[in-house]
């Protein structure tokens, strides 16, 4: 690994991290401009939710993203299909009441709305934040 040479700025913000290593590599694969930018947010999502899914997360909406993925951040679901099957009770469209002989599709229902929410890895994501 080559020694890169750090601006004094990020210096003073890599003495104030929690996590040293993970700075160092956020500023390896994302320079250190988005270093200075986004890691103090990246690192407390990271905190939360988990390295795995902030960094894929951030290989889709890349790092200005950062700063809306708690409001993307639509939860953890088994299936894409069972995210669309709880949209759809929570905005009204379907109750728990309906005939036990109703089938609903709703593979082709998250289908529709994979145009607008992103899955990674059993988490969605609102494409329209």
């Amino acid at each position: 690994m080559t020694k890169t040479i750090l601006s004094e700025e990020t210096q003073e913000l890599l003495d104030e991290v929690y996590d040293a290593e993970l700075a160092l590599e956020f500023i390896e694969k994302h320079g250190e401009e988005n270093f200075v930018e986004y890691f103090e947010q990246y690192e407390k999502l990271v905190d939360d939710y988990g390295k795995e899914l902030v960094d894929a997360y951030v290989e889709i909406y890349y790092t200005n993203g950062i700063e809306h993925f708690e409001d993307a951040y639509q939860g953890e679901y088994r299936s894409g299909a069972e995210f669309a099957e709880q949209i759809a009770i929570d905005c009204g469209h379907v109750s728990n009441h309906n005939a036990s002989w109703i089938e609903i599709d709703w593979e082709k229902t998250w289908d529709n709305l994979s145009y607008d929410y992103t899955e990674i890895d059993g988490h969605i994501f609102n494409n329209n934040y």
